[in-house]
């Protein structure tokens, strides 16, 4: 009787902390990357560096962080949208990383690693500084892409019909 209560108590504590490890990982592997507050996410350019100075300027580039170690950017041009590069990335330390870049609109770059020191200012904006040879940097600030919202006077199609609604928020 006491082996039976033994292995009884043993199976139940082991299905306890099997189930709160699911439910952990699950909470983690569920959270959306539009819902990240790292640096994993999808971002906009919006501060260059000229002469030394970073001014704020609302670019056309763009840049997507993946959890699972994968990066690319892409440029929207007046005709066109085009994938400026792509790799993967790996944290160096609390502030450092090296993109390895596969392909590269530069095909000088294909195959290289650029070093970069970042720095999340909070959950929606990223500082990022580059270099491809660790002597001469560029800094750049990125911020996070919000959902969006309705917008007064948007015009909306009801969804099944053809129908336009519009907003007056």
């Amino acid at each position: 009787m006491k082996k039976i209560f033994t292995l009884f108590i043993t199976t139940c504590s082991l299905i306890f902390l099997i189930c709160c490890s699911s439910k952990k990982n699950s909470e983690t592997d569920n959270t959306h990357i539009i819902e990240s507050k790292s640096m994993v996410g999808f971002w906009r350019q919006t501060g260059v560096t000229s002469n030394g100075k970073t001014y704020d300027r609302l670019t056309s580039n763009y840049k997507m962080i993946n959890d699972d170690g994968s990066y690319f950017t892409f440029i929207t041009w007046p005709k066109n949208t085009s994938i400026g590069h792509y790799g993967s990335y790996e944290i160096t330390s609390d502030s450092t990383l090296t993109e390895h870049i596969v392909l590269h609109m530069n095909p000088e770059l294909n195959g290289t690693d650029q070093y970069t020191r970042f720095k999340l200012i909070d959950k929606d904006t990223l500082i990022m500084d580059w270099s491809l040879d660790n002597e001469r940097w560029v800094c750049e600030k990125w911020t996070r892409i919000p959902i969006t919202k309705t917008h007064e006077g948007m015009v909306l199609v009801k969804r099944g019909t053809q129908k336009k609604t519009e907003i007056l928020d």
